[in-house]
């Protein structure tokens, strides 16, 4: 506000001074003063390059070759400001009558520099330091010196502006194009300008300048424009600054409209927004009866955000009937972070983790993620100095619930952790859905709790820690009856299981489990092994097998083995034959031993095998012939 009470009395000055003298001094002369009074009342030096020049009419007014206005005394970039030309036009009858009423003021190539220094100074501090005492009185008399100022047309062609923020960041508007049509009370102001590669226009209705510079609140109305997007305000503003309206905004492009502001992109689709937007003198951000509609869902939001020092975020959203499809795909090819290299090393960035601190509810009706879908479900996200916790109130889905918290903690370094908790969920609508298998049915319970740490996904998969369990109560199998199958009648039919269980442990990455088992009225199945969650490969076998009450059934153990991407999976023959015919086989072996001592002409002494009988024999006649050699009997 300062500022442009400064250069409005600026020009005051040097109009009146204009006025006074532009009938009994040449214009050299006019400009040294001019350039003189800016000196005394900045600081600054008001350097004309070229002939000053006069009309009188239809408009009393001075053009003006090159001017340039020196920067703050810190500055080594250059000018603060410099023009290939201006020229100011006041009306002559309203000066007689002690109004300054400016018809036009044109300025032709404009540069503009504004700086800081890191050190709170900025180059657009006018006032020497030292005069602080005089601002009142400063701003008192200009206000005094004003009565009745009016600025009617106001026009910047072919200008620049570049921002210096003292910390290494730079900000460049290039083909500045403006206009300020004034008059009254109302102020139309509008601008092009292109920060990058593509133009931004803006259009905006002042409903008061007067009152907007003064500090206070007025109407405004505006419009920016950029790559075919666009963003609106309706409501009323102030410059120190407050606003208070309706926002809306339509971008089909993000990411262009992003870069034509100079900013990169971040991917985004296409996104309609609208609400209610408030910010207070106490830098207090809120939105009430926001709408979004974004990749064909619709949310609704309201949020406070609190932007003295580090950002507290209070925000509750909807998501209504939630569409996942277009962000997770429908597992096809590439839909997943693993691959046969493995889990991926590049870094994980979480620092957005520490960007704010607050509370951010999210609840849907219904969540369609394109393999999987679930009802009404509700998530609370807590993140306080970049540790986010994640508390999954309910997740309703085929018949059962989800609840759990999910934690990522980015304090000192990158950890995450959790536990889920699964109930009464059915087996049938979920693996149809997950992986078109629809011949199980059964209600599961599951319980999981995980641990892990590092900064990419492949070193948090190594380093995993945890444990779980699941319980399945009475289900099926249709399309085999594994009763029938054991009795040698292979066919269709239901297997009929009478419950399923098992547990695991998870260290290092690797998940250990040794006693699953599925219960059925003549034949259990039971499971152990190995799943590397963290290396992505499997060695695990499961063995269906006749019930009896020595637990000695036939059983026909499958092995599962290798990397995730190509396992192999083989009945294990030679577990078979452990498992079913150990007596056999051991029938055998001492038949062939017993051969074998016959051939060797070995008895065995009373308490001696048949093989330590043998091996005394081999030693004697291997000890007889090496003392034959050596030429001794």
């Amino acid at each position: 506000m300062r500022i442009i009470k400064i250069l409005l009395s600026v020009i005051v000055v040097l109009v009146l001074t204009v006025v006074g003298l532009v009938f009994v001094l040449p214009g050299e002369k006019i400009a040294n003063l001019a350039a003189d009074q800016v000196k005394a009342r900045t600081g600054r030096d008001l350097a004309f390059t070229g002939d000053v020049n006069f009309s009188v009419f239809p408009t009393l007014g001075v053009s003006t070759g090159a001017v340039s206005l020196s920067n703050a005394d810190w500055s080594d970039k250059g000018p603060m400001f410099e023009a290939d030309g201006a020229k100011i036009g006041v009306d002559l009858m309203a000066l007689i009558g002690g109004a300054v009423q400016i018809k036009n003021i044109e300025l032709d190539g404009a540069k503009v520099l504004l700086e800081q220094d890191g050190e709170g100074h900025a180059n657009w501090d006018l006032l020497p330091s030292g005069e602080s005492a005089d601002v009142a009185t400063s701003d008192s008399a200009a206000t005094e010196e004003g009565a009745g100022f009016t600025l009617d047309k106001l026009t910047i062609s072919d200008a620049s502006v570049r921002y210096l923020d003292g910390a290494g960041q730079e900000i460049t508007l290039n083909d500045v194009n403006a206009s300020l049509d004034w008059g009254g009370s109302d102020a139309v102001i509008s601008l092009t300008a292109r920060p990058a590669s593509e133009a931004v226009s803006v259009e905006a209705t002042i409903g008061n300048l007067d009152t907007l510079l003064g500090g206070d609140i007025t109407t405004l109305l505006a419009e920016v424009s950029a790559a075919g997007n666009t963003v609106k305000f309706d409501g009323r503003a102030s410059i120190i600054p407050e606003i208070q309206g309706v926002a809306s905004a339509s971008v089909p492009n993000p990411d262009a409209f992003m870069a034509a502001l100079g900013l990169a992109g971040a991917g985004a689709p296409a996104t309609d927004f609208s609400g209610d937007v408030t910010f207070t003198k106490d830098q207090i951000f809120s939105l009430r009866g926001g709408k979004i509609k974004l990749s064909g869902n619709s949310f609704s939001a309201d949020a406070d955000v609190d932007l003295k020092g580090k950002p507290v975020v209070t925000a509750k959203i909807n998501a209504g009937d939630f569409e996942l499809t277009q962000f997770t795909g429908t597992g096809g090819e590439g839909a997943s972070s693993e691959s046969a290299e493995g889990w991926s090393k590049d870094p994980i960035d979480a620092s957005a983790l520490g960007l704010f601190d607050g509370q951010i509810t999210i609840s849907a009706s219904s969540i369609a993620t394109g393999t999987l879908n679930f009802g009404a479900s509700q998530l609370i996200v807590d993140v306080d100095r970049s540790r986010a916790v994640a508390t999954l109130k309910e997740l309703n889905g085929y018949d059962g619930k989800i609840s759990g918290q999910f934690v990522a903690n980015n304090r000192n370094g990158l950890s995450v952790g959790g536990k889920i908790n699964v109930a009464g969920m059915q087996l049938q609508g979920l693996l149809t859905d997950f992986a078109d298998i629809s011949r199980f049915t059964g209600a599961a319970d599951a319980a999981l709790g995980f641990l892990a740490s590092g900064n990419s996904l492949h070193a948090i998969m190594n380093s995993l820690d945890g444990d779980g369990n699941v319980q399945v109560g009475q289900g099926t199998i249709s399309g085999i009856d594994l009763d029938q199958l054991f009795r040698g009648t292979p066919s269709g039919g239901t297997t009929v299981f009478d419950n399923m269980t098992g547990s695991w442990t998870i260290a290092s990455g690797i998940l250990t489990n040794n006693d699953l088992l599925m219960d059925l009225p003549n034949v259990q199945a039971k499971g152990a092994g190995t799943i590397g969650l963290g290396p992505q490969n499997i060695d695990y076998t499961f063995t269906p097998q006749v019930k009896n009450d020595t637990d000695t059934g036939i059983a026909i153990p499958v092995r599962v083995k290798g990397p995730w991407a190509d396992p192999r999976i083989w009945p294990d023959l030679e577990a078979v034959v452990n498992q079913n015919f150990k007596e056999e086989t051991k029938q055998l072996e001492e038949k062939a031993k017993q051969a074998v001592a016959d051939k060797l002409g070995v008895q065995a002494e009373e308490g001696q095998s048949l093989e330590d009988a043998a091996k005394e024999k081999l030693e004697k006649e291997v000890g007889n012939q090496l003392l034959k050699l050596l030429g001794q009997n």
